[in-house]
């Protein structure tokens, strides 16, 4: 116990050898819910009864109850929307399990010839079926997503198969930590023989704790661990401010202001997001996020905004309750 501090603040000087090149399925990058986009888009510790958090981490299950339910919108930039949802539900000799699909479609494209005539339109989609169990064992949790991986673009395709492996620590009441090996797979068929569609392989640590006797929420998650080229297109010059910018790039820092129980305000801010999408001279609000979070009649409304460049963000709409508060209110 005495140790932990000690361990979450060396884990983002670690990181894992990693082949380069460009990632496969989108999908696996984006936010999947409001909660985790205001907390500044990543999040592996909270385990609150928050189905959506299933999506970060599986081990979060074990916090959820049969016929918890969420739906999640996200308008992206120009015609591209994203949809995500979730549910939870009881399986004889098995307990809980989430059921989860993570949903892109970037819209419509005109296909040209050569010479520039419209043969028509096309369209491109991604998306991610995950199914969730956890297990728990006194004060830590493990749990495991599996997650069939798809992406399509006119008639072409890639098919993937992958798994997530979390675990969650409770010390007390107020304090959680938790990490995750994600995306551990690989392809079943890819858009042809040419082409190379990796998987975003990754390992998260974080810790979420709220400070006694303060209405505040703090969350704290490391992510890209296993990237040595995190700053690889970093104008940083030095070997001294290259590891600090390297340790900053690989932190998320959140807050939740608990104002009462049915109303709530979220902060986050991603450094790796502010330094990649900030202009030469203006930062433009890059890497900031934030969001509100609403109780009405059993049903949890939340609303969050990710700041990308100065030219603005994306927002995100997340509604989740339970199906028998449902059969109530009706």
């Amino acid at each position: 116990m005495k140790y932990l501090f000690q361990i979450i603040a060396i884990f983002p000087f670690i990181t894992f050898s990693q082949i380069g090149g460009e990632n496969g399925y989108a999908i696996l990058d984006l936010s999947s819910n409001a909660r985790t986009t205001a907390l500044a888009g990543t999040t592996v510790s909270i385990a609150d009864a928050d189905i959506s958090q299933f999506f970060e981490n599986p081990a979060t299950l074990d916090s959820v109850q049969s016929g918890d339910i969420l739906f999640n919108i996200n308008p992206y930039f120009t015609d591209a929307i994203v949809f995500s949802g979730a549910y939870a539900f009881n399986m004889k000799g098995l307990g809980n399990i989430g059921l989860g699909l993570h949903y892109m479609d970037y819209g419509s494209f005109n296909r040209t010839d050569p010479s520039g005539n419209s043969l028509g339109d096309f369209s491109a989609q991604d998306y991610a079926i995950s199914i969730g169990k956890a297990h728990k064992l006194g004060p830590i949790t493990i749990g495991a997503n599996l997650k069939l991986l798809h992406t399509s673009i006119d008639s072409y395709g890639s098919t993937a198969l992958a798994g997530d492996i979390g675990g969650i620590f409770r010390v007390n009441n107020n304090w959680t930590v938790g990490m995750v090996f994600s995306n551990i797979g690989g392809r079943i068929s890819n858009f042809n023989e040419l082409t190379n569609s990796p998987i975003p392989f990754d390992v998260k640590v974080g810790t979420t704790f709220k400070p006694e006797h303060m209405p505040l929420r703090f969350t704290l998650t490391s992510s890209n661990l296993v990237d040595d080229n995190v700053i690889e297109n970093s104008a940083t010059e030095g070997r001294s401010n290259e590891q600090v910018e390297k340790i900053l790039r690989r932190l998320n820092i959140g807050a939740e202001l608990l104002l009462n129980e049915n109303f709530q305000l979220l902060i986050g801010y991603s450094h790796k997001r502010k330094q990649e999408l900030k202009l030469e001279d203006l930062g433009g609000g890059a890497g900031l996020s934030y969001g509100i979070k609403l109780n009405i009649k059993r049903i949890q409304l939340r609303y969050s905004r990710a700041t990308f460049h100065s030219a603005g963000g994306s927002s995100f709409i997340s509604i989740q309750t339970n199906l028998n508060n449902i059969k109530r209110i009706l």
